[in-house]
């Protein structure tokens, strides 16, 4: 095993651009669950080497290719406690090993270089680099009092962002039926009490043939979504599990309503996508293992 590692450390070969990471979809819970028994054995192999890869990287990072930048790099990863979803992050585009898949699947179009492109945030590295390569890309953030908004802006700024921030609620967007290409929303669903709504919204959003593309917390063993917390009538939050606060490079924190299950597939199909598949992403050469992302065609 520690070969094999060795092996994908080795800096890959100047190559051209990189194409979307090869990814595994799968439609339903049940599907992921009868695969051959090559498969199963392959996904145990891969679990295993999962454990290793912060003890192979060191302190030097894990060498490989950045499919965004189409550059060879280390990517940042801590030895002691690796993280292979929010670390592994390009010191170029400075985009996680979620980020980069999830990035990569959402420009999978025709012709990105004219897409019409949204993404459900804007103070993000992620936005940034989309907004450096498509100037015409589209973000927004939420809640946006005055005291939030310029704090948002001085670290959009920061990041290297351009013009000033939007606010949009993904359960009411403001664009016309049928506007948009592609949306991305990159761990933002499981803040939205309301998320069917927001998938309704996005469904309408697209065009005929766009895509939706789609990370939050996944149980990739349970059907059924958890609810950790939901919003009663009177507005006020009523907790179902310990509150769990996800980070906020300003604000502090953001409540998570869910973790989802399988049953976010079905929940698009529903807001009106014609197709939704989980997609696996195992490309150590890219330093994407296992990763998880979402996405529904229109």
């Amino acid at each position: 095993m520690r070969r094999l590692l060795a092996r994908w450390r080795r800096p890959a070969a100047p190559a051209r651009a990189l194409a979307p990471p090869d990814t595994d979809a799968f439609a339903s819970l049940e599907e992921w669950r009868q695969a051959p028994a090559g498969t199963l054995a392959c996904r145990a192999a891969r679990h295993r080497l999962q454990q290793e890869v912060g003890a192979a990287a060191g302190d030097a990072g894990w060498p490989g290719r950045c499919g965004l930048c189409d550059r060879d790099v280390a990517f940042a990863l801590s030895p002691a406690a690796p993280n292979l979803r929010e670390e592994l992050a390009c010191p170029h585009c400075r985009l996680t090993a979620r980020n980069r898949a999830a990035m990569a699947l959402m420009l999978a179009l025709p012709d990105p270089g004219n897409a019409r492109i949204y993404l459900t945030e804007q103070a993000s590295a992620g936005f940034v680099w989309l907004q450096s390569r498509h100037p015409g890309a589209l973000g927004s953030e939420f809640g946006l009092d005055p005291a939030t908004r310029s704090r948002l802006q001085g670290w959009y700024e920061h990041l290297g962002g351009r013009g000033a921030l939007v606010e949009r609620d993904v359960t009411r967007l403001d664009f016309e039926d049928g506007r948009l290409d592609a949306i991305g929303s990159y761990d933002v669903l499981e803040h939205v009490p309301d998320y069917p709504a927001a998938l309704r919204e996005f469904a309408r959003c697209l065009r005929p043939g766009g895509r939706l593309v789609l990370t939050v917390p996944f149980l990739e063993d349970s059907e059924a979504t958890v609810v950790r917390a939901r919003l009663r009538d009177d507005g006020e939050v009523e907790h179902l599990l310990p509150p769990e606060i996800h980070g906020d490079p300003v604000a502090g924190g953001v409540l998570c309503f869910y973790h989802f299950g399988w049953d976010l597939l079905a929940a698009c199909r529903a807001a009106g996508f014609r197709e939704a598949r989980w997609h696996q992403a195992w490309r150590p050469d890219q330093g994407l293992f296992g990763l998880w992302t979402l996405v529904a065609l229109r």
